[in-house]
Protein backbone atom coordinates (compact mmCIF):
# COMPACT_ATOMS: atom_id res chain seq x y z
CA UNK A 1 0.00 0.00 0.00
CA UNK A 2 2.73 2.46 1.03
CA UNK A 3 5.02 1.79 -2.36
CA UNK A 4 1.84 2.03 -4.38
CA UNK A 5 1.45 5.52 -3.00
CA UNK A 6 5.05 6.73 -3.52
CA UNK A 7 4.54 5.63 -6.84
CA UNK A 8 1.32 7.42 -7.56
CA UNK A 9 2.50 10.70 -5.97
CA UNK A 10 5.93 10.31 -7.91
CA UNK A 11 3.65 9.85 -11.59
CA UNK A 12 1.75 12.97 -10.29
CA UNK A 13 4.59 14.97 -9.21
CA UNK A 14 6.26 13.81 -12.65
CA UNK A 15 3.24 14.39 -14.85
CA UNK A 16 2.53 18.49 -12.74
CA UNK A 17 5.94 19.14 -14.04
CA UNK A 18 5.24 20.65 -17.35
CA UNK A 19 2.29 22.46 -16.30
CA UNK A 20 4.14 24.18 -13.74
CA UNK A 21 7.21 25.55 -16.36
CA UNK A 22 4.60 26.47 -18.70
CA UNK A 23 2.89 28.58 -16.21
CA UNK A 24 6.52 30.53 -15.42
CA UNK A 25 6.27 33.94 -17.02
CA UNK A 26 8.83 34.32 -20.22
CA UNK A 27 11.59 36.53 -20.62
CA UNK A 28 11.61 38.37 -24.30
CA UNK A 29 15.14 38.77 -25.63
CA UNK A 30 15.78 42.37 -26.20
CA UNK A 31 16.54 43.72 -29.64
CA UNK A 32 20.36 44.08 -30.29
CA UNK A 33 21.04 47.42 -32.02
CA UNK A 34 24.25 46.91 -33.36
CA UNK A 35 26.59 50.33 -33.91
CA UNK A 36 26.05 51.40 -37.59
CA UNK A 37 28.65 53.52 -39.77
CA UNK A 38 27.21 56.92 -40.83
CA UNK A 39 28.65 57.78 -44.67
CA UNK A 40 27.11 60.93 -44.62
CA UNK A 41 30.03 63.09 -42.84
CA UNK A 42 32.93 61.16 -43.71
CA UNK A 43 34.99 58.41 -42.75
CA UNK A 44 34.77 57.79 -38.79
CA UNK A 45 31.75 58.55 -38.43
CA UNK A 46 28.97 56.06 -36.35
CA UNK A 47 25.24 56.78 -35.20
CA UNK A 48 24.72 57.27 -31.52
CA UNK A 49 22.54 54.06 -30.76
CA UNK A 50 19.06 55.27 -30.37
CA UNK A 51 19.34 58.42 -31.82
CA UNK A 52 19.55 59.86 -35.78
CA UNK A 53 23.06 61.51 -34.43
CA UNK A 54 26.55 61.12 -36.11
CA UNK A 55 29.86 61.09 -33.70
CA UNK A 56 33.34 60.83 -34.51
CA UNK A 57 36.01 60.58 -31.30
CA UNK A 58 39.69 61.03 -32.29
CA UNK A 59 42.52 62.49 -31.06
CA UNK A 60 46.34 63.11 -31.15
CA UNK A 61 49.46 62.28 -29.54
CA UNK A 62 52.85 64.61 -30.44
CA UNK A 63 56.48 64.42 -29.34
CA UNK A 64 58.44 67.29 -29.81
CA UNK A 65 62.72 68.29 -29.51
CA UNK A 66 63.52 71.83 -30.31
CA UNK A 67 67.09 73.07 -30.45
CA UNK A 68 68.06 77.06 -30.99
CA UNK A 69 70.41 79.45 -30.67
CA UNK A 70 71.55 80.51 -26.92
CA UNK A 71 73.23 83.64 -26.14
CA UNK A 72 74.04 83.88 -22.67
CA UNK A 73 74.62 80.56 -20.37
CA UNK A 74 71.02 81.39 -18.48
CA UNK A 75 69.44 80.72 -22.25
CA UNK A 76 67.71 77.25 -22.75
CA UNK A 77 69.20 75.47 -25.99
CA UNK A 78 67.28 72.32 -25.84
CA UNK A 79 63.46 72.05 -25.24
CA UNK A 80 60.65 69.20 -25.66
CA UNK A 81 56.67 69.20 -25.51
CA UNK A 82 54.26 66.31 -24.76
CA UNK A 83 50.87 66.89 -26.28
CA UNK A 84 47.78 64.59 -25.93
CA UNK A 85 44.98 65.56 -28.01
CA UNK A 86 40.83 64.27 -27.74
CA UNK A 87 38.01 65.59 -29.51
CA UNK A 88 34.34 64.51 -30.18
CA UNK A 89 31.96 65.60 -32.93
CA UNK A 90 28.78 65.27 -33.33
CA UNK A 91 26.03 65.89 -36.29
CA UNK A 92 22.65 65.87 -36.72
CA UNK A 93 20.61 66.45 -39.61
CA UNK A 94 17.69 68.67 -38.98
CA UNK A 95 15.00 70.67 -41.06
CA UNK A 96 16.69 73.99 -40.48
CA UNK A 97 20.01 71.93 -41.75
CA UNK A 98 22.76 70.68 -39.94
CA UNK A 99 23.02 70.97 -36.03
CA UNK A 100 26.90 70.17 -35.12
CA UNK A 101 28.95 70.06 -31.81
CA UNK A 102 32.18 70.18 -31.62
CA UNK A 103 34.39 69.90 -28.39
CA UNK A 104 38.52 69.25 -28.32
CA UNK A 105 41.00 69.48 -25.50
CA UNK A 106 44.74 69.74 -26.09
CA UNK A 107 46.91 68.97 -22.74
CA UNK A 108 50.60 69.38 -22.65
CA UNK A 109 54.04 69.47 -20.85
CA UNK A 110 56.42 72.58 -22.48
CA UNK A 111 59.66 72.30 -21.36
CA UNK A 112 63.34 74.36 -22.26
CA UNK A 113 62.80 76.11 -25.71
CA UNK A 114 59.21 75.49 -25.85
CA UNK A 115 58.21 77.16 -22.91
CA UNK A 116 55.46 79.31 -23.93
CA UNK A 117 56.00 82.82 -22.14
CA UNK A 118 52.27 83.75 -23.95
CA UNK A 119 50.51 80.70 -22.98
CA UNK A 120 51.68 82.01 -19.44
CA UNK A 121 50.50 85.51 -19.90
CA UNK A 122 46.98 84.25 -21.24
CA UNK A 123 45.95 82.06 -18.76
CA UNK A 124 46.28 78.65 -20.70
CA UNK A 125 49.62 76.92 -18.74
CA UNK A 126 50.46 76.52 -15.24
CA UNK A 127 53.91 77.60 -14.81
CA UNK A 128 56.48 76.03 -12.31
CA UNK A 129 57.49 78.13 -9.38
CA UNK A 130 60.53 76.81 -7.80
CA UNK A 131 63.85 78.09 -9.13
CA UNK A 132 64.84 75.06 -11.14
CA UNK A 133 61.68 75.29 -13.10
CA UNK A 134 59.85 79.41 -13.40
CA UNK A 135 59.98 80.44 -16.78
CA UNK A 136 61.50 76.83 -18.11
CA UNK A 137 58.47 74.04 -17.34
CA UNK A 138 55.24 74.36 -17.61
CA UNK A 139 51.74 72.45 -17.88
CA UNK A 140 49.68 73.59 -20.45
CA UNK A 141 45.25 72.38 -20.84
CA UNK A 142 43.44 74.31 -23.45
CA UNK A 143 40.06 74.21 -24.30
CA UNK A 144 40.91 74.39 -28.44
CA UNK A 145 37.58 74.06 -29.72
CA UNK A 146 33.61 74.07 -27.87
CA UNK A 147 31.46 75.25 -30.47
CA UNK A 148 27.67 74.66 -31.67
CA UNK A 149 26.84 75.06 -35.73
CA UNK A 150 22.98 75.42 -36.40
CA UNK A 151 22.49 76.53 -40.15
CA UNK A 152 24.53 79.68 -40.29
CA UNK A 153 25.01 80.65 -36.63
CA UNK A 154 28.29 79.98 -34.78
CA UNK A 155 28.44 80.10 -31.19
CA UNK A 156 31.05 78.82 -28.66
CA UNK A 157 34.99 79.07 -28.67
CA UNK A 158 37.26 78.62 -32.10
CA UNK A 159 39.66 80.28 -33.84
CA UNK A 160 38.62 83.82 -34.85
CA UNK A 161 36.90 84.46 -37.66
CA UNK A 162 39.30 87.01 -39.08
CA UNK A 163 42.62 84.63 -40.00
CA UNK A 164 42.97 83.06 -43.49
CA UNK A 165 46.36 81.43 -43.16
CA UNK A 166 46.83 81.03 -39.52
CA UNK A 167 50.40 79.73 -40.04
CA UNK A 168 48.79 76.17 -41.44
CA UNK A 169 52.33 74.85 -42.61
CA UNK A 170 54.10 75.74 -40.04
CA UNK A 171 55.12 74.44 -36.30
CA UNK A 172 57.00 77.41 -34.25
CA UNK A 173 54.80 80.03 -35.88
CA UNK A 174 57.25 82.96 -37.41
CA UNK A 175 55.17 84.70 -39.33
CA UNK A 176 52.98 87.99 -39.96
CA UNK A 177 49.38 87.20 -40.02
CA UNK A 178 46.74 86.27 -37.22
CA UNK A 179 48.94 82.65 -35.88
CA UNK A 180 46.67 79.84 -34.88
CA UNK A 181 49.20 79.69 -31.75
CA UNK A 182 47.17 82.36 -30.48
CA UNK A 183 43.77 82.90 -31.99
CA UNK A 184 41.40 80.99 -30.09
CA UNK A 185 38.13 83.20 -28.92
CA UNK A 186 34.83 83.18 -27.44
CA UNK A 187 32.25 83.72 -30.36
CA UNK A 188 29.05 84.44 -31.63
CA UNK A 189 29.29 84.54 -35.66
CA UNK A 190 26.35 84.36 -38.51
CA UNK A 191 27.74 83.16 -41.70
CA UNK A 192 25.50 83.40 -44.92
CA UNK A 193 25.91 81.90 -48.14
CA UNK A 194 25.61 84.33 -51.08
CA UNK A 195 25.70 82.17 -53.91
CA UNK A 196 28.72 81.35 -56.05
CA UNK A 197 31.16 80.31 -53.71
CA UNK A 198 30.68 83.60 -51.93
CA UNK A 199 30.47 83.76 -48.44
CA UNK A 200 29.82 86.82 -45.39
CA UNK A 201 30.44 86.68 -41.89
CA UNK A 202 29.74 88.56 -39.43
CA UNK A 203 30.95 87.85 -35.89
CA UNK A 204 30.94 89.60 -32.36
CA UNK A 205 34.33 88.25 -30.49
CA UNK A 206 35.50 88.21 -26.91
CA UNK A 207 38.00 91.22 -26.86
CA UNK A 208 40.41 89.81 -23.86
CA UNK A 209 41.57 87.51 -26.00
CA UNK A 210 43.02 90.20 -28.49
CA UNK A 211 44.60 92.54 -26.01
CA UNK A 212 48.68 93.04 -26.33
CA UNK A 213 50.32 94.84 -23.59
CA UNK A 214 49.47 98.69 -22.70
CA UNK A 215 53.40 100.74 -22.88
CA UNK A 216 54.49 103.56 -21.02
CA UNK A 217 56.35 106.37 -21.60
CA UNK A 218 54.51 109.57 -19.12
CA UNK A 219 54.96 110.07 -15.98
CA UNK A 220 52.20 111.65 -14.59
CA UNK A 221 53.28 111.61 -10.97
CA UNK A 222 56.86 112.90 -10.82
CA UNK A 223 59.48 110.37 -8.89
CA UNK A 224 56.92 107.28 -9.22
CA UNK A 225 57.35 104.57 -11.88
CA UNK A 226 53.74 104.40 -13.44
CA UNK A 227 51.74 101.79 -14.99
CA UNK A 228 48.66 101.08 -17.84
CA UNK A 229 46.64 98.55 -18.64
CA UNK A 230 43.54 97.07 -19.74
CA UNK A 231 40.57 97.61 -17.05
CA UNK A 232 37.55 96.17 -18.15
CA UNK A 233 35.67 95.04 -21.00
CA UNK A 234 34.00 97.68 -22.83
CA UNK A 235 32.73 96.36 -26.41
CA UNK A 236 33.52 92.98 -28.16
CA UNK A 237 35.42 92.94 -31.05
CA UNK A 238 33.40 93.52 -34.41
CA UNK A 239 35.09 90.79 -36.79
CA UNK A 240 33.37 90.75 -41.00
CA UNK A 241 34.86 88.97 -43.73
CA UNK A 242 34.09 88.12 -47.16
CA UNK A 243 35.07 85.10 -48.47
CA UNK A 244 35.33 83.01 -52.30
CA UNK A 245 35.51 79.47 -52.41
CA UNK A 246 36.48 77.56 -55.81
CA UNK A 247 38.18 74.81 -57.66
CA UNK A 248 41.26 76.63 -58.10
CA UNK A 249 41.44 77.99 -54.15
CA UNK A 250 40.27 80.58 -52.01
CA UNK A 251 40.34 84.16 -50.95
CA UNK A 252 39.38 86.60 -48.36
CA UNK A 253 39.07 89.81 -47.02
CA UNK A 254 38.36 90.35 -43.53
CA UNK A 255 38.31 93.48 -40.90
CA UNK A 256 37.97 93.56 -37.19
CA UNK A 257 37.87 96.68 -34.91
CA UNK A 258 39.29 96.84 -31.29
CA UNK A 259 38.65 98.78 -28.21
CA UNK A 260 41.81 100.01 -26.54
CA UNK A 261 40.53 101.00 -23.13
CA UNK A 262 42.80 101.78 -19.78
CA UNK A 263 42.36 102.11 -16.13
CA UNK A 264 44.12 104.83 -14.27
CA UNK A 265 47.42 104.80 -13.40
CA UNK A 266 49.46 102.92 -11.15
CA UNK A 267 52.38 103.64 -9.26
CA UNK A 268 54.42 100.35 -9.01
CA UNK A 269 56.99 102.04 -7.37
CA UNK A 270 54.95 103.37 -3.90
CA UNK A 271 51.35 101.22 -4.43
CA UNK A 272 49.77 104.85 -5.16
CA UNK A 273 46.93 104.93 -7.66
CA UNK A 274 46.47 108.75 -8.49
CA UNK A 275 43.35 109.94 -9.26
CA UNK A 276 41.91 111.04 -12.57
CA UNK A 277 45.18 109.56 -14.22
CA UNK A 278 43.11 107.76 -17.44
CA UNK A 279 43.71 108.58 -20.90
CA UNK A 280 40.43 108.77 -23.26
CA UNK A 281 39.31 105.32 -24.94
CA UNK A 282 40.47 104.82 -28.66
CA UNK A 283 39.63 102.28 -30.90
CA UNK A 284 41.84 100.25 -32.99
CA UNK A 285 41.76 98.25 -35.85
CA UNK A 286 42.90 95.46 -38.55
CA UNK A 287 42.94 94.45 -42.37
CA UNK A 288 43.24 91.32 -43.81
CA UNK A 289 43.78 89.97 -47.27
CA UNK A 290 44.98 86.20 -48.30
CA UNK A 291 44.64 84.23 -51.24
CA UNK A 292 45.23 80.29 -52.02
CA UNK A 293 46.15 78.72 -55.17
CA UNK A 294 45.47 75.41 -55.14
CA UNK A 295 48.48 73.96 -57.30
CA UNK A 296 47.46 70.41 -58.75
CA UNK A 297 48.91 70.78 -61.72
CA UNK A 298 52.32 70.60 -60.04
CA UNK A 299 51.06 67.49 -57.21
CA UNK A 300 48.02 66.49 -55.55
CA UNK A 301 47.66 68.32 -52.84
CA UNK A 302 50.25 71.43 -53.09
CA UNK A 303 49.07 74.94 -52.46
CA UNK A 304 50.48 78.40 -52.23
CA UNK A 305 49.39 80.99 -50.02
CA UNK A 306 49.54 85.02 -50.08
CA UNK A 307 48.43 87.18 -47.37
CA UNK A 308 48.82 91.25 -46.56
CA UNK A 309 48.29 92.42 -42.68
CA UNK A 310 47.92 95.35 -41.40
CA UNK A 311 46.92 96.61 -37.68
CA UNK A 312 46.74 99.83 -35.94
CA UNK A 313 45.96 99.45 -32.04
CA UNK A 314 45.26 95.38 -32.53
CA UNK A 315 48.81 93.85 -32.53
CA UNK A 316 47.39 90.25 -31.91
CA UNK A 317 45.52 90.00 -35.14
CA UNK A 318 48.98 89.93 -36.88
CA UNK A 319 51.28 88.45 -34.34
CA UNK A 320 50.26 86.83 -31.11
CA UNK A 321 53.36 84.88 -31.04
CA UNK A 322 55.03 87.15 -28.49
CA UNK A 323 59.08 87.64 -29.61
CA UNK A 324 60.87 85.64 -26.41
CA UNK A 325 63.26 83.64 -29.39
CA UNK A 326 66.57 81.69 -27.63
CA UNK A 327 65.18 83.72 -24.00
CA UNK A 328 63.15 82.36 -20.91
CA UNK A 329 61.68 85.94 -20.52
CA UNK A 330 61.57 89.15 -22.79
CA UNK A 331 60.79 90.24 -25.87
CA UNK A 332 63.50 89.71 -28.43
CA UNK A 333 65.54 87.95 -30.78
CA UNK A 334 69.36 87.45 -29.89
CA UNK A 335 70.64 90.48 -28.58
CA UNK A 336 68.28 93.42 -29.55
CA UNK A 337 65.96 93.12 -26.64
CA UNK A 338 62.46 94.49 -25.44
CA UNK A 339 60.99 93.94 -29.17
CA UNK A 340 57.63 94.20 -27.63
CA UNK A 341 53.80 94.99 -30.05
CA UNK A 342 51.85 96.81 -27.49
CA UNK A 343 48.46 97.46 -28.79
CA UNK A 344 49.45 101.36 -27.65
CA UNK A 345 52.13 103.39 -25.98
CA UNK A 346 50.48 106.21 -23.09
CA UNK A 347 52.36 109.49 -23.93
CA UNK A 348 52.55 113.30 -23.99
CA UNK A 349 51.02 114.82 -20.92
CA UNK A 350 49.29 113.89 -17.88
CA UNK A 351 46.94 111.80 -18.10
CA UNK A 352 48.35 110.99 -21.41
CA UNK A 353 47.45 109.86 -24.83
CA UNK A 354 46.99 106.73 -26.44
CA UNK A 355 49.32 106.51 -29.00
CA UNK A 356 48.15 103.15 -31.34
CA UNK A 357 50.86 100.98 -32.67
CA UNK A 358 50.57 100.80 -36.47
CA UNK A 359 52.04 96.68 -38.01
CA UNK A 360 52.08 95.85 -41.39
CA UNK A 361 53.10 92.60 -42.47
CA UNK A 362 53.31 90.18 -45.43
CA UNK A 363 53.18 86.54 -45.50
CA UNK A 364 53.97 83.54 -48.49
CA UNK A 365 53.90 79.57 -47.41
CA UNK A 366 53.41 76.60 -49.62
CA UNK A 367 53.41 73.02 -49.76
CA UNK A 368 54.63 70.72 -52.58
CA UNK A 369 54.31 66.80 -52.15
CA UNK A 370 57.01 65.32 -53.80
CA UNK A 371 55.94 62.22 -52.91
CA UNK A 372 52.51 60.67 -51.49
CA UNK A 373 54.14 60.45 -48.73
CA UNK A 374 56.81 63.34 -48.21
CA UNK A 375 55.97 66.72 -48.05
CA UNK A 376 57.61 69.89 -47.80
CA UNK A 377 56.57 73.20 -46.49
CA UNK A 378 58.75 76.69 -47.40
CA UNK A 379 57.23 79.91 -45.97
CA UNK A 380 58.40 83.53 -45.67
CA UNK A 381 57.60 86.91 -43.60
CA UNK A 382 57.99 90.53 -43.38
CA UNK A 383 57.21 92.67 -41.17
CA UNK A 384 57.42 96.80 -40.21
CA UNK A 385 56.44 98.15 -36.28
CA UNK A 386 55.76 101.84 -36.29
CA UNK A 387 55.35 103.34 -32.67
CA UNK A 388 55.43 107.31 -34.25
CA UNK A 389 57.50 109.87 -32.92
CA UNK A 390 55.38 111.29 -29.92
CA UNK A 391 56.47 107.79 -27.99
CA UNK A 392 60.35 107.86 -29.52
CA UNK A 393 60.63 111.36 -28.42
CA UNK A 394 58.90 110.59 -25.14
CA UNK A 395 60.61 111.69 -21.83
CA UNK A 396 62.85 109.34 -20.35
CA UNK A 397 62.13 109.30 -16.64
CA UNK A 398 60.44 105.95 -17.33
CA UNK A 399 62.77 103.87 -19.38
CA UNK A 400 65.84 102.47 -16.79
CA UNK A 401 64.00 99.44 -16.84
CA UNK A 402 64.52 99.26 -20.47
CA UNK A 403 68.71 99.60 -20.11
CA UNK A 404 69.12 102.89 -20.15
CA UNK A 405 67.34 104.16 -22.91
CA UNK A 406 63.85 104.68 -24.64
CA UNK A 407 62.46 101.58 -25.82
CA UNK A 408 60.24 102.37 -28.51
CA UNK A 409 61.84 102.17 -31.48
CA UNK A 410 60.45 101.36 -35.18
CA UNK A 411 61.65 97.92 -35.62
CA UNK A 412 61.52 95.45 -39.04
CA UNK A 413 61.33 91.56 -38.93
CA UNK A 414 62.43 89.21 -41.28
CA UNK A 415 61.65 85.27 -41.05
CA UNK A 416 61.86 82.36 -43.44
CA UNK A 417 61.82 78.45 -42.56
CA UNK A 418 60.98 75.15 -43.99
CA UNK A 419 59.80 71.37 -42.71
CA UNK A 420 60.26 68.31 -44.15
CA UNK A 421 57.89 65.50 -43.14
CA UNK A 422 57.41 61.87 -44.20
CA UNK A 423 54.35 59.79 -43.65
CA UNK A 424 55.14 56.02 -43.79
CA UNK A 425 51.80 54.94 -43.06
CA UNK A 426 48.36 57.00 -42.66
CA UNK A 427 47.73 59.66 -39.89
CA UNK A 428 51.64 59.27 -38.89
CA UNK A 429 53.67 62.48 -39.08
CA UNK A 430 57.90 62.16 -38.48
CA UNK A 431 60.17 65.42 -39.93
CA UNK A 432 61.56 68.26 -39.01
CA UNK A 433 61.60 71.77 -39.34
CA UNK A 434 64.19 74.56 -39.89
CA UNK A 435 63.42 78.85 -38.77
CA UNK A 436 65.69 81.79 -39.17
CA UNK A 437 64.03 84.90 -37.93
CA UNK A 438 65.95 88.32 -38.12
CA UNK A 439 64.95 91.58 -36.37
CA UNK A 440 66.39 95.38 -37.21
CA UNK A 441 65.84 97.97 -34.66
CA UNK A 442 65.76 101.71 -35.69
CA UNK A 443 66.78 105.10 -34.31
CA UNK A 444 70.16 104.38 -33.50
CA UNK A 445 69.21 100.24 -31.95
CA UNK A 446 68.85 99.43 -28.44
CA UNK A 447 71.45 98.04 -25.36
CA UNK A 448 72.32 94.54 -26.21
CA UNK A 449 70.36 92.45 -23.82
CA UNK A 450 73.27 89.58 -24.00
CA UNK A 451 74.74 90.12 -20.48
CA UNK A 452 78.14 89.03 -22.25
CA UNK A 453 78.42 92.31 -24.18
CA UNK A 454 80.41 95.45 -22.98
CA UNK A 455 78.12 97.92 -20.87
CA UNK A 456 75.91 100.23 -22.72
CA UNK A 457 76.72 97.64 -25.85
CA UNK A 458 74.82 99.15 -28.43
CA UNK A 459 73.19 96.37 -30.99
CA UNK A 460 70.67 97.29 -34.25
CA UNK A 461 70.29 93.93 -35.49
CA UNK A 462 69.73 90.20 -34.20
CA UNK A 463 69.19 87.01 -35.30
CA UNK A 464 67.78 83.18 -33.88
CA UNK A 465 67.72 79.57 -36.09
CA UNK A 466 65.49 77.57 -34.85
CA UNK A 467 65.38 73.56 -35.72
CA UNK A 468 62.38 71.45 -34.31
CA UNK A 469 61.65 67.65 -34.83
CA UNK A 470 58.43 66.23 -34.51
CA UNK A 471 56.83 62.86 -34.15
CA UNK A 472 52.83 63.18 -34.90
CA UNK A 473 49.86 60.75 -34.30
CA UNK A 474 46.30 61.18 -35.01
CA UNK A 475 43.43 58.79 -34.84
Amino acid sequence: MATSFKLAATVGILSATPLMAADLPARKAEPVEYVRVCSTYGAGFFYIPGTDTCIRVGGRIRYEFQMQTPYTRNDDQTGTRGLGRIYADTRTATEYGLLRAFVRLDVARRNGTIYSGTAARIGTAFTGTSVDYNGTAQTQVVLDRAFIQFGGLTAGRSQSFFGFYQGDLEWVGITAGQSSLNDLTNLLAYTATLGSGFSATVAIEDPVEARNAIATAVTPVPGLAPTYAYTGSGAPDLVALLRYDGSWGAAQLSGALHQVRVGEQTALASGVTPQGFAPSTEYGYALNAGVKFNLPMIASGDALYLQGTYTHGASSYIMGNYFGLGKAAGWGIGGVGNLGMPDAIVAGAAPGDLKLTSIGGVTAAALHYWAPTVRQSLFATYMSIDFGNSAFYAANGFSLAYNGGNPYRDWRYWGIGSNLIWSPVANLDIGAELNYVRAEAGQGGVYSTISTDPRNWVRKTGDQVIARFRIQRDF
